[in-house]
């Protein structure tokens, strides 16, 4: 144990560049970026073009369904030409595409095209791409630098929504995503430039050669990778459209609208901690253990929430989050360790493309069961799914013992 933190602890010392900038430019990753801002653009767009909540709606399941698609493309690209170069590109792209959003003619069918524009050019600022460039550097500290990297995308949680709001007000919806383009300039450039300072040896990479064979096609072959997929899809479809419905459930038990978004704000702060605490918990334990345990919380969460005490559904809330702050950092870590670097830009993007699906029908499947029995209902549901994902994960062998025999 203090042999591994002291490696973990010089790792971190020597790539701690790479580590910062990986985590300051996945704070502006398409799906989370535009995810976590655009809910300040509803009411501008709504008001000033007459787009509808449907349409709007519309235009964000186009982006969530193109990037899944385009994301193992991303992540063969990235196994292929490196991390850096791809990511690069995704920035410029990224920053294109907001800025036409900023200054095209109004109407929706110009707006949804952009928006799938934003996806075919930004796909390579989501997670896969920089969480290769972590796995590459990081051996023994691994699970904490992902955490820490993606933790970038807990804090743009917190924080766009109060920004994208006030420069909305200020300056209307166009000065808005103006702002969105020239701050993905910013902190992806400016990331991917400490990236590239750390020129630090990082021979994760040809050290597991062996290993790393099991990253091509046979990876998919292999039971292993779709029983381990089915258990993070579980809690992102069971789970994860509470984002979305958690207000509506706390106003249909009473709860002020203004109190009920308070609830919902201790998301943010969960996703956060989850990502951390999740990254620090992987170097320590047995990853399966950490996965169950972060998704037994989410589901006792979901069961607090059935429950009409304004306190226990603010811990309910919390620990709902714990969960989307641990998926995906867990999720890198499980690929890397299972089926090593070679391939893992594929098969990340992969294992993420379908994270976003379970995600985008997510709020549908918790809409449709509330409809069927009401919100409680619907929770029953996500709690039995969860722990479903759970006790799957719980079954796999610990990938530290899977790595050492390869």
């Amino acid at each position: 144990m203090t042999r591994g933190v002291g490696s973990a602890a010089n790792e971190f010392r020597t790539h701690w560049r790479a580590l910062l900038g990986c985590t300051i430019a996945a704070s502006i990753g398409t799906i989370g970026l535009q995810a976590y801002t655009s809910g300040a653009f509803v009411p501008a767009l709504g008001r000033d073009v007459g787009y509808t909540r449907e349409q709007l709606s519309l235009a964000t399941l186009l982006l969530s369904a193109v990037v899944a698609i385009c994301a193992p493309i991303a992540g063969t690209l990235m196994d292929r030409y490196g991390a850096v170069r791809i990511i690069a590109f995704a920035v410029a792209g990224e920053a294109a595409a907001f800025a036409l959003l900023a200054i095209a003619p109004t109407g929706f069918p110009l707006y949804a095209a952009l928006i799938v524009l934003l996806a075919l050019l930004g796909v390579g600022t989501t997670p896969p791409g920089f969480a290769r460039i972590i796995t590459a550097r990081f051996d023994a500290g691994r699970g904490l630098a992902l955490g820490c990297m993606i933790s970038g995308l807990g804090i743009m949680a917190i924080s766009g929504p109060i920004w994208a709001t006030w420069v909305i007000q200020q300056g209307g919806w166009r000065a808005g995503y103006g702002v969105i383009a020239g701050l993905v300039l910013l902190l992806g450039g400016g990331g991917l430039a400490l990236v590239h300072g750390d020129r630090a040896a990082h021979p994760a990479i040809p050290a597991r050669a062996a290993l790393d064979a099991a990253s091509g096609p046979s990876a998919l072959r292999r039971p292993l990778f779709w029983v381990m997929l089915v258990g993070f899809v579980a809690p992102a479809l069971f789970g994860g459209g509470y984002l979305l419905h958690l207000i509506s459930l706390l106003t249909e038990r009473g709860i002020a609208p203004a109190t009920a978004a308070r609830v919902q704000s201790l998301i943010g702060v969960a996703v956060l901690c989850g990502r951390l605490g999740s990254g620090w918990a992987l170097d320590r334990f047995p990853a399966p253990r950490v996965a169950a345990a972060a998704f037994t919380v989410s589901a006792l969460g979901c069961a607090l929430l059935l429950q009409s005490n304004l306190a226990l559904m603010s811990v309910a809330a919390l620990a709902i989050g714990l969960t989307i702050g641990a998926e995906l950092d867990i999720l890198a870590y499980f690929v890397s360790r299972y089926f090593g670097l070679a391939g893992f830009g594929r098969l990340y993007g992969l294992a993420y493309g379908c994270l976003i699906i379970a995600g985008g029908t997510s709020p549908v499947l918790i809409a449709w069961l509330a409809r069927l029995g009401g919100y409680p209902l619907a929770l029953i549901v996500s709690t039995f799914g969860t722990i479903a994902g759970a006790l799957i994960l719980l079954t796999l062998p610990d990938p530290r013992k899977v790595a050492a025999h390869a």
